[in-house]
C-alpha cells in the first residue's frame, strides 16, 4: 500500500480500466490470484501466455483481453498473490464461450502447462465501468489500484459523478500525461472490505509523471483547479506492473 499517496489520490480520481483500451460499455472481469511454482518464474508465465495461450485464443476466436499483474507494493490481505491473471470479456456470453473452449479435452495441454508453473485460486468476478481510455500500444504498464470506501451518506452514483471523464481529461492536460481510468465493482465470489476499486494505469513515463505531480503538490493544485468538490470516498493504494498478453 502506498500510504503517501492516500490523501493526494483521494483528491486525484484517475480511475483506469486496468491496463488496456476502454470500450464504451461495461465489461466482465475474471480475476485469478496465483502463486508461482518452484522452478518457474513470472517471466516464464508471461512468455507462455504470450505464445501458446495467445495462439489458443486466436484459434478459438476468443473475444476478450488478458493481462498479468505483477505485484510491486501490495498490502494485506491481498499481498500473498505472486501474480494476478486478468481476463476481460465484453459480455458474459463471451466469457462462457471462452470457458467452454478452455475446458475442452483437446485443449488439456494448455491448462496443464499453466498449472505446472502456477497454483491459482478459483476466479472471482468484477464489473469494470470504463471512464477514460488509455494507451494500448505498450506491452508493460505501471498500474495502481485504489481500494475505496464510500463516505457516510454517499453512494456509487456520487462516486461515478465525481470520477468523471471530464475530471480525468482535465487532470491529464494539466499534468501533461495521458493515463486512463475505470471503476470496478464487486461481482461473483467477492465479499470485499471495499465498496469499489479505482484502477489507474498508463505508460510508465505518464504514471511517473502522475507520481511526481503528487509528490510536488502539482496534482493537488490541478485537482482543485478543476473543482473543489469534496471526494465522496476514501481509498488506499497498491502498486503493480501490468504485462499485456492479449490487447
Amino acid at each position: 500500500m502506498l500510504r503517501l499517496f492516500i490523501i493526494t489520490l483521494i483528491l486525484l480520481p484517475l480511475t483506469a480500466l486496468s491496463d488496456h483500451h476502454v470500450t464504451s460499455k461495461n465489461m466482465v472481469v475474471e480475476i485469478y490470484e496465483c502463486s508461482i511454482n518452484e522452478g518457474s518464474t513470472l517471466q516464464d508465465v508471461v512468455a507462455y501466455a504470450r505464445s501458446d495461450f495467445n495462439d489458443w485464443a486466436k484459434a478459438e476466436n476468443i473475444n476478450g483481453n488478458t493481462f498479468i499483474w505483477e505485484p510491486v507494493a501490495v498490502t494485506p490481505p491481498y499481498h500473498e498473490a505472486e501474480l494476478r491473471w486478468i481476463n476481460y470479456f465484453p459480455t458474459w456470453a463471451d466469457y462462457h464461450k471462452a470457458n467452454r473452449a478452455w475446458t475442452k479435452p483437446e485443449n488439456a495441454k494448455n491448462p496443464a502447462a499453466i498449472a505446472a508453473m502456477t497454483n491459482c485460486k478459483k476466479p472471482v468476478f468484477s464489473n469494470a465501468m470504463p471512464v477514460t481510455p488509455m494507451p494500448s500500444d505498450t506491452m508493460q504498464k505501471t498500474l495502481i489500484v485504489g481500494l475505496c470506501q464510500l463516505n457516510d451518506g454517499a453512494n456509487m452514483r456520487d462516486a461515478m459523478g465525481f470520477l468523471s471523464n471530464e475530471r480525468m481529461q482535465s487532470m491529464n492536460k494539466a499534468l501533461g500525461v495521458n493515463n486512463g481510468m475505470a471503476l470496478w465493482t464487486p461481482g461473483f465470489g467477492l465479499n470485499p472490505d471495499f465498496d469499489f476499486l479505482q484502477v489507474i494505469a498508463g505508460k510508465d513515463a505518464d504514471m511517473m509523471g502522475l507520481f511526481d505531480a503528487v509528490r510536488t503538490g502539482a496534482a493537488q493544485k490541478a485537482q482543485l483547479a478543476f473543482s473543489d468538490q469534496p471526494a465522496p470516498m476514501s481509498c488506499h493504494w497498491d502498486l503493480s506492473t501490468s504485462h499485456t498478453i492479449r490487447n
